[in-house]
């Protein structure tokens, strides 16, 4: 259960990144991603509190996301 929500937050980190990357290389298209890019943080938010009740949580597994086996 937990390595599931590891890989799906990792997923979400990574289109996270990659809107923010997007809208600094565009931003012209600020308005149209943004609000997909909050959803992401949102989506992150939410995975995090429920992993933090399972095990504790490094800043860096929260920045860089976790290292699945």
């Amino acid at each position: 259960m937990v390595e599931e929500l590891k890989m799906k937050y990792n997923y979400i980190l990574n289109r996270y990144y990659n809107g923010c990357n997007y809208v600094e290389a565009h931003p012209e298209e600020f308005n149209k991603y943004i609000d997909k890019i909050m959803q992401f943080k949102t989506e992150l938010d939410e995975l995090i509190k429920i992993i933090e009740k399972k095990q504790r949580i490094s800043k860096e597994e929260i920045l860089g996301g976790f290292k699945i086996c």
